[in-house]
């Protein structure tokens, strides 16, 4: 017999699906500030805004893997937050497409979706009510 206390499969495909998400915006956001356009940038702004800009995408990355180990483990709460952050990030693939996105925008708004889908199906509502 089943435990009735273990986490679906979708919220484990989910989680997994979030982690590569989020180490994926800090490689992309690693990539960006060491890149040649990020050089243009400073000449113009100087280095401050982007390094402190680097440092607050870095801390908002720390706070959303707590987020997803929170949703991993079947904090509701966890999964509203996250359910909100896949909104705004797919306006922002949106908004990204509607300016010439790339492919890796739609690539992570895609996965966004698929485990913000998983979050709600295949038992995944019992889990978190029982939490």
């Amino acid at each position: 017999m089943a435990n009735t206390n273990s986490r679906p499969t979708s919220v484990t495909v989910s989680f997994i699906i979030w982690l590569v998400v989020v180490l994926a915006n800090i490689l992309q956001g690693i990539i960006s500030l060491t890149s040649g356009s990020s050089a243009d940038v400073a000449d113009s702004v100087g280095t401050a805004p982007l390094v402190g800009g680097a440092i607050f995408a870095f801390v908002l990355a720390v706070i959303e893997l707590i987020i997803v180990f929170k949703m991993r483990d079947g904090r509701n709460w966890a999964r509203i937050v996250l359910t909100v952050l896949a909104i705004l990030q797919l306006i922002g693939v949106g908004v990204g497409a509607a300016s010439g996105g790339n492919a890796f925008g739609w690539i992570g708004g895609v996965a966004v979706l698929v485990a913000t889908i998983l979050m709600y199906v295949g038992g995944a509502n019992g889990y978190f009510r029982r939490r």
